[in-house]
C-alpha cells in the first residue's frame, strides 16, 4: 500500500535523529520508558524504512518519548493548530469514528456497506466507529482512501471535506 502516513513518520523520525544528532541504536533508546518496556530496536528501524504498519499508541509512545505530537509525526509538520498537537490516540481514534459515523449517515449506509465501502470486517468497523481497539496507520490510510479524503490531514480538521454526492 502506498501510504503517505508510513512516510510522514518515517521523515519525523529521520529528522529528529539527525537533529538530536543520534545513530539509529540511540535513537531506539529514547523509546525505552522502563527496563523491558518500550519500542524494539526492530520496531523503530523497520518504522524508520517505511516498512512497519505501526499503530496509533506506539505512535503515541514515540511523541512521548520524542516530545512532539501524534499529529507532528502524522503529518510531518509543525505549523497546524494548537489543539491538533493535543490530540492522543484515544482522542484520534474517537475522532476517526465521528468521521467514519457521519460519512456512513451522510452516504446513506448501513454499518454493513459502510464495512464494505472502507474495506475491513463488521466487527472491526464497529470497534473503529465505537473509537475503539489499537488502529494501525495503513487501516487509517485505508480508510481515507476509500471516502477520498486525504489521509495526512482529514483526521485534523474541524469540518471534514467530502464529495458532495453519497456513494452508494
Amino acid at each position: 500500500m502506498d501510504n503517505p502516513l508510513r512516510v510522514n513518520i518515517a521523515t519525523v523520525l529521520e529528522a529528529e535523529r539527525r537533529q538530536r544528532r543520534l545513530r539509529h541504536q540511540d535513537m531506539a533508546q529514547l523509546f525505552h520508558t522502563s527496563p523491558g518496556k518500550g519500542l524494539a530496536y526492530r520496531t523503530y528501524i523497520k518504522t524508520a524504512r517505511r516498512r512497519n504498519n505501526v499503530t496509533l499508541r506506539t505512535l503515541d509512545m514515540m511523541a512521548r518519548s520524542l516530545r512532539i505530537s501524534i499529529a507532528t509525526l502524522l503529518t510531518a509538520k509543525t505549523d497546524i493548530e494548537p489543539w491538533i498537537h493535543e490530540l492522543g490516540d484515544q482522542s484520534i481514534r474517537r475522532r476517526l469514528g465521528a468521521i467514519i459515523n457521519s460519512e456512513r449517515e451522510r452516504r446513506n449506509l448501513l454499518c454493513y456497506q459502510m464495512a464494505e465501502l472502507i474495506g475491513v470486517s463488521e466487527i472491526t468497523f464497529a470497534k473503529l466507529e465505537r473509537g475503539a481497539g489499537n488502529i494501525s496507520v495503513d487501516t487509517i490510510a485505508g480508510i481515507a482512501k476509500s471516502l477520498c479524503l486525504d489521509p495526512t490531514t482529514f483526521l485534523f480538521q474541524d469540518q471534514i471535506a467530502c464529495d458532495p454526492s453519497p456513494q452508494t
